[in-house]
């Protein structure tokens, strides 16, 4: 054992045919699993061989366990005085993962463990008071999160021959890693495995495919064959600046909805329209920090890289779009936003000038609040204009490619979008999530709408209940378990109330975070509600200080690809969507249960958890006025 010449602490033999490298996060309890279970059987078969060389690579989710990075950073100061030193703390910190693992502070714990190994206490004490390891850790944060990984843990197969590099994730079946690394070391390629993003050295990615998106700086005029360049305000364009069209589209590089308008709408509407030449679409930044809060800086970098070209800035754009996942989760993105600016050929002394400058950053403040004057407050919002009347149409969300055509074809034979006056009339005062638009079914994930929540009932229903809940909540608990099933039963399960759910955890709940995230990761496999219920059933079981072994017990009690949901529990991707439901229920909504009822184009609230003879009777009631006046 020993370390890297970049300090990664390793286990086997450095001159190993296959290197195995392993990002962990000490308080995950699927690494506990792989640790405690899969790993003493991978290195008695494949370590005291010297066929394979097991790498530690630092990788502490501080999202989903605020304290793991505490620990990483304490035994960084732990290897200081050697490799078996490193890996006897290692192993001690997850055998005792129960005992700091809900410790506001676990710096005493850290301690006494170091104590507690008879190392050097007065070294490591001076090392964890100095900070010095804290900065690593979250360096290697970011390589990690470069890699494209998300959860705990995840793994790179390297062979060390060829360099060939292939990832696993989630703590899997020692069988498959047996099946791997036979593969590897046999010469070939593990059974359904793709080569992956590998390591120029121990600490870097390589270089990513945003080398395959530069352009001809000399030909700035164009971006894969349309003409593209800035409006007088300086905003980028693609598509003819005379089209008789325009499409303000109002975005944010880190939001997934948009993510999925980039890549799966507009290639389709560029091809429809902007080939010739009927429409222009142009790009406003509108990054929402509060959902994103490092969204800005991608914003300040593409008008640094819209400073040498709109061809560049294309380019720049497209890659932020398609590899999103890469530096969603960065807590500093400023590396990977360089490297991708001089993969797509910028110069990049001029862009790092612009970026040290910060002169763009009051530009993105004054877009985004030009945007929010408008009264847009999410994203993708659109503005659709026809540039020979003016008149102004306005779009909110990743809407089917259908819509888009609808109202263009329209425009451009001259006629106002025949749905333009209906959505006028109907969405004008209520959010995404809650408008005719945002409640139409998501061809691409059954039982759930284009916003991005879970439904039941008939979403033609004439009217819509949309519950703000909180699993952990009692009131909430008693509204599921005791009112709700008689709601079901009479309005839901006659197709005459469509019923959306949306997660509000408050923070006085602090299991409530894991138990969406669970209902969110149940939901991905088409089990979302009866997650649901088993969570309010059994909610003293899994609010517990570790409550993810009582969620796995819960998910094997349903149909569900157990690895997958366990990949899940522990990724960025569920706990983003419920972030997203928080900050769409800011000023509007801070209790739990409550209620918005559509209809008429109005969201009418009810606060708190009601009998089921007294709810009954009030949905009655609105349910008449929205038959009578439509939804």
């Amino acid at each position: 054992m020993g370390f890297t010449s970049d300090g990664f602490p390793y286990i086997g033999d450095p001159d190993a045919p296959v290197t195995l490298v392993e990002f962990t996060d000490y308080l995950c309890p699927f690494c506990l699993r792989h640790t405690s279970q899969t790993m003493p059987a991978l290195l008695l078969e494949y370590g005291i061989s010297g066929d394979v060389n097991f790498v530690f690579r630092d990788f502490p989710i501080d999202v989903l366990h605020p304290t793991a990075p505490q620990g990483h950073a304490a035994s960084l100061c732990v290897a200081e005085q050697g490799a078996v030193e490193f890996w006897q703390f290692h192993d001690q910190l997850f055998r005792a993962q129960d005992q700091w693992s809900e410790l506001s502070d676990p710096a005493e714990f850290l301690a006494q463990t170091a104590a507690d190994l008879q190392l050097d206490t007065v070294a490591f004490e001076e090392c964890v008071e100095s900070g010095r390891t804290n900065q690593i850790v979250e360096d290697r944060v970011a390589q990690a999160e470069l890699f494209g990984f998300d959860g705990t843990p995840s793994f790179k197969f390297v062979s060390n021959d060829d360099s060939a590099t292939y990832d696993l994730v989630g703590a899997q079946a020692v069988s498959l890693f047996q099946q791997w690394l036979d593969a590897l070391l046999d010469g070939g390629v593990p059974p359904g495995a793709v080569p992956s993003t590998g390591l120029t050295s121990e600490s870097e990615p390589t270089e990513i495919e945003a080398s395959s998106f530069s352009v001809d700086p000399e030909r700035q005029d164009e971006y894969q064959g349309f003409p593209v360049g800035f409006t007088e305000e300086g905003w980028p364009f693609i598509g003819s600046p005379d089209a008789p069209v325009s499409v303000f589209e109002f975005t944010d590089y880190l939001c997934p909805f948009c993510q999925r308008h980039t890549n799966v709408t507009m290639p389709t509407l560029l091809s429809e329209y902007a080939a010739e030449g009927e429409v222009n679409f142009v790009f406003r930044d509108f990054p929402l920090a509060g959902l994103h809060p490092t969204a800005p800086s991608g914003h300040n970098a593409s008008l640094c890289v819209a400073e040498q070209g709109a061809a560049f800035f294309w380019a720049f754009h497209d890659v932020l779009f398609l590899n999103q996942s890469q530096w969603a989760g960065l807590q500093d993105s400023t590396a990977y936003l360089e490297q991708t600016a001089q993969q797509i050929g910028v110069d990049i002394d001029a862009y790092n000038d612009c970026v040290a400058s910060g002169r763009n950053a009051p530009i993105v403040d004054a877009r985004v609040a030009e945007g929010r004057a408008l009264g847009f407050n999410g994203t993708p919002s659109f503005q659709l204009v026809n540039n020979e009347s003016s008149d102004v149409y306005d779009l909110v969300g990743a809407l089917p490619l259908e819509r888009f055509q609808s109202y263009l074809d329209a425009l451009l034979a001259g006629e106002e979008p025949p749905e333009a006056a209906e959505s006028d009339e109907q969405s004008s005062e209520l959010p995404f999530w809650a408008n005719s638009e945002g409640l139409v079914p998501d061809p691409d994930r059954p039982g759930y709408t284009l916003a991005g929540d879970p439904y039941k009932g008939d979403p033609k229903a004439p009217l819509v209940v949309i519950e703000f809940g909180d699993f952990q909540c009692p009131s909430c608990q008693r509204h599921n378990l005791e009112a709700q099933p008689t709601i079901d039963e009479t309005f839901v399960d006659q197709g005459d109330i469509m019923w959306v759910f949306k997660n509000l955890p408050l923070q006085s709940h602090p299991q409530a975070p894991a138990a969406a995230v669970a209902a969110e990761c149940a939901g991905d496999q088409g089990q979302f509600w009866e997650m649901h219920e088993l969570l309010f059933e059994t909610l003293d079981e899994w609010a517990v200080p570790n409550p993810d072994p009582e969620l796995l017990r819960l998910a094997r009690s349903l149909p569900l690809n157990q690895s997958q949901f366990e990949t899940c529990l522990g990724s960025r991707a569920p706990l983003e969507r419920v972030l997203t439901d928080l900050f769409e229920a800011r000023n509007v909504i801070d209790q739990t249960p409550s209620f918005v009822m559509i209809y008429g184009g109005q969201g009418r609230r009810l606060e708190g958890a009601r009998s089921a003879e007294d709810f009954v009777a009030i949905l009655e009631t609105q349910l008449e006025s929205a038959i009578e006046i439509g939804r």
